[in-house]
């Protein structure tokens, strides 16, 4: 069979850790999750040709139930070294990977890339971890096996059908500080060849939290007009409610001769209001600040498996339309409306891929896909001579190729080579060329060296061709050469402990960075350019371990950190210019993170954390309080218990968040809350 093709020689005690692990995933979802019948475990297990030198990073299938108002960017923080940048609560969230911007991060879900054409970030605040059931994120070179753009690497979410036959329900209620209220609904039933599940939530919240503000001060006079106490005042989270709904459906039948075909459809809607500044607070005027989006992701696969070989085929669609408005009061009871604009985007996409084994040391792989994206913004405030809002209008095909050739000469070696060509509307990438290795040293170990290197490129949004005013159609892509050189090893004790450990050394180089900058004789508009060559590098590493105890005891730590300098290397456009050689913008020189977590029977109590260095919100570094962000250590504990009532099991579960109170931000002046709670009671049957 071409599976037993993939797999390398091992013991068999790896082969036994491995399969007791995908168990234990399967069985960890709410309310099911047998902590004292079967344990916590590593995946200690032979490595596919497929994942030859592959740099992956995968999430915790425990982590994805712990708590259903987590989002993807609350589950990347605890859980990787990747930095989140967030905007506040329920507002825009973006990740980093590698010391690389939020648009050099590519986004798929079930095959299908959900990166904005717009925009060319995803907003992981509008990702609930709930709704995916396997997230993993590939890091750098690793990312070119699924898709091109991602010079700092891949987010890859998939969700599965049910496997256990019959009928299937889960209820999750929660509730939380400052009247937040979050449903969860699951159904699902499985009977023969056919399959389906439906996956409901429902959050809303009116986020009135208090906060210091620390970009105000109070000053107390006496009758002497002399200073005599002074102090940041404590200010409540203004116009920040919001409402999310989400529902995700999904089908599936079996139409024999090892053949399966699948639907999956996720419709988002969201309304949210958007807080004013720390340093706007003060002002009595009327206003309206608020975000509306409303995003249909659909997605139909085929998969076939031969006797050597797998053919995957999909087609899919993503259809967004984003309207925000922003008006102020003119003091006579109406409000002016300085922003009312919408956007419809879209993005169609096919694509196939063949995975093909002429022997147990040799794969090929072959993929293709073609998308073709839509934007038509507006802004209906700004009326032209033709009547309509002010905006652009556009679209553009993308097509991209990729084939591979992966070899295992030796028992201990597998080598890949692989080149990809993209094109975008009428221009053609150079041959995308990479390389990787690696190499077992040790077998009871389980310790591979392992490497890459490669080329990318990443083509402009369809904002930064042709947003008005500013839009600059003759961008050149940005490209990238980058390699890696780490490690990877597990083993199993043999007396409840089990350990794995992930490392290594990451350098890239990218050129015709693109940077929005101010333009025109009044510099009053922006504009982006290729003005930048960035130097990204450092060091990445994360370790995890699980012991069980005793029977009923059970402990675990998992622990990443990353070192990432990004550097402008860009001689300075002027004497004043002082920016070349510093660390890039809102991008953390340090990085880390752990959960923690202890379990007795039934009963389980996780440990959060994570800590970001300063961050420097101008390009020559400043660290004064106007120019930089300080850095920040957040902590957050979880608590839960489970009943076994036969047939139905009982859960509930506290969440305490920020548990030390810290007064922190992400993004200058954007405010973030104290210490909060939420409790959750579920019952699944």
């Amino acid at each position: 069979m071409w599976i037993s093709d993939r797999i390398t020689m091992f013991p068999a005690s790896c082969m036994l850790a491995l399969a007791v692990s995908l168990h234990t995933a399967e069985c960890r979802e709410l309310g099911t999750y047998q902590e004292d019948t079967i344990a916590t475990s590593v995946i200690y297990g032979t490595r596919s040709l497929k994942d030859t030198g592959i740099r992956r990073t995968d999430m915790d299938s425990l982590a994805l139930r712990e708590n259903i108002s987590v989002s993807l960017a609350g589950l990347l923080a605890y859980n990787s070294a990747v930095f989140v940048k967030q905007y506040g609560r329920a507002s825009l969230s973006t990740v980093s990977l590698r010391g690389t911007s939020s648009s050099h991060s590519q986004v798929m879900w079930n095959g299908l890339k959900i990166n904005s054409p717009m925009l060319g970030m995803t907003d992981f605040s509008l990702i609930p971890a709930f709704l995916t059931d396997e997230v993993f994120i590939l890091h750098g070179s690793s990312s070119l096996q699924e898709v091109s753009g991602g010079l700092g690497g891949a987010m890859i979410m998939n969700t599965s059908l049910p496997e256990t036959e019959g009928f299937g329900l889960q209820y999750v209620q929660g509730l939380g500080s400052w009247l937040t209220a979050d449903e969860y609904l699951k159904a699902s039933y499985k009977g023969g060849k056919f399959s389906t599940s439906a996956r409901i939530i429902l959050s809303t919240s009116e986020n009135d939290f208090k906060f210091v503000n620390m970009d105000k001060k109070e000053i107390a006079y006496d009758e002497h007009m002399n200073i005599t106490e002074s102090w940041h005042p404590t200010e409540k989270n203004e116009n920040g409610k919001y409402r999310d709904f989400h529902i995700l459906c999904e089908a599936g039948c079996d139409t024999g001769r090892k053949s399966e075909i699948r639907l999956s459809a996720w419709y988002l809607d969201s309304w949210r209001q958007l807080p004013p500044l720390s340093v706007d607070y003060g002002s009595e005027r009327d206003y309206v600040n608020e975000q509306r989006e409303r995003t249909l992701r659909s997605v139909l696969r085929w998969d076939k498996t031969w006797e050597n070989g797998r053919t995957e085929a999909s087609a899919g669609f993503t259809g967004t339309i984003l309207g925000y408005d922003y008006a102020v009061g003119n003091g006579n009871g109406q409000l002016s409306y300085l922003t009312a604009s919408l956007s419809r985007t879209g993005t169609v996409q096919a694509r196939i891929r063949h995975e093909h084994y002429p022997g147990t040391k040799w794969l090929l792989t072959a993929d293709m896909s073609v998308l073709e994206n839509y934007v038509d913004s507006r802004d209906r405030s700004v009326i032209t001579s033709g009547g309509t809002g002010s905006g652009y209008d556009a679209a553009r095909m993308e097509i991209s190729a990729s084939a591979s050739v992966r070899w295992k000469p030796l028992q201990k070696l597998g080598l890949c080579v692989s080149i990809r060509e993209d094109i975008c509307g009428n221009a053609f990438s150079p041959p995308v060329p990479a390389f990787f290795f690696d190499f077992l040293i040790s077998e009871k170990w389980n310790f591979y060296l392992e490497g890459s290197a490669s080329a990318n490129y990443r083509y402009p949004t369809l904002n930064d061709m042709y947003f008005m005013p500013g839009g600059n159609p003759d961008l050149k892509p940005e490209s990238g050469f980058s390699y890696d050189l780490g490690y990877t090893l597990s083993r199993n004790f043999g007396n409840g402990l089990g350990i794995s450990a992930e490392g290594g050394w990451f350098d890239s180089y990218i050129e015709d960075w693109i940077l929005w900058m101010p333009e025109g004789a009044k510099k009053n508009f922006w504009t982006p350019s290729n003005v930048r060559k960035v130097h990204a590098f450092g060091v990445e590493q994360r370790i995890r371990a699980d012991w069980k105890i005793t029977e009923k005891w059970q402990a675990g730590f998992n622990g990443s950190f990353t070192w990432s300098p990004s550097v402008n290397m860009t001689p300075g456009q002027s004497q004043d210019d002082s920016s070349c050689g510093k660390q890039l913008p809102y991008i953390p020189e340090y990085a880390a993170s752990f959960t923690a977590r202890l379990s007795y029977g039934k009963l389980a109590l996780q440990w959060k954390w994570c800590w970001y260095s300063r961050r420097y919100i101008t390009s020559d570094n400043d660290a004064s309080p106007s120019g930089s962000v300080p850095p920040y250590i957040m902590n957050d504990m979880n608590l839960s218990r489970h009943f076994d009532l036969g047939r139905t099991t009982l859960s509930a579960g506290l969440c305490i968040n920020n548990i030390f109170n810290e007064n922190y931000v992400s993004v200058i002046s954007r405010p973030m809350p104290g210490i909060n709670f939420e409790f959750f009671i579920g019952i699944k049957w």
